[in-house]
């Protein structure tokens, strides 16, 4: 290996399906950054088959001090990057 072990788990990319665990989101977007990102909810494995960790991704995410851009690049434009869709 030519880094530490721990330099290899900055090239991942995690998700914000944490069953709405604000210490857990904060967590990771400490870790990760906003670069690596993206939005997920374990949906539809929740009580309320899906809703309900949907919602509680959103109300975590909001309750977070993001910039605009930082926002952007967790719901959408990390997935875009990712996967090669073009963002428009």
């Amino acid at each position: 290996m030519k880094r530490r072990p721990f330099d290899y788990f900055k090239d991942f990319y995690a998700d914000t399906a944490v069953f709405g665990s604000r210490a857990a989101t904060l967590c990771g977007l400490e870790f990760y950054g906003a670069d690596k990102v993206l939005f997920a909810s374990d949906s539809p494995f929740d009580p309320e088959k899906g809703v309900g960790y949907i919602r509680d991704t959103i109300t975590v995410l909001n309750s977070i001090d993001l910039s605009m851009e930082d926002r952007e690049k967790i719901c959408y434009r990390n997935a875009e990057k990712l996967f090669g869709l073009s963002g428009k």
